[in-house]
């Protein structure tokens, strides 16, 4: 997942939805299907609350105070 943006995580994890709602997979398919849709929901989620937090420290000047996490 290095190279992973929010919106090809986001896109994968329609993706498997899709796939999970149409329910013609096996349950082992389900499963692994299920899995990584949460490893990209919790990427996404990771994503947006650094985006939150750097949206919170634009200062009133408009400049950008970095954070680490």
């Amino acid at each position: 997942m290095d190279d992973l943006t929010f919106e090809k995580a986001l896109r994968e994890l329609e993706s498997a939805v899709e796939k999970l709602e149409v329910g013609e997979l096996t349950l082992d398919e389900s499963l692994e299907l299920y899995e990584q849709g949460q490893k990209y929901a919790a990427f996404c989620g990771s994503q947006l609350e650094m985006a939150q937090l750097k949206v919170e420290m634009i200062s009133a000047d408009g400049n950008t105070q970095t954070v680490e996490i």
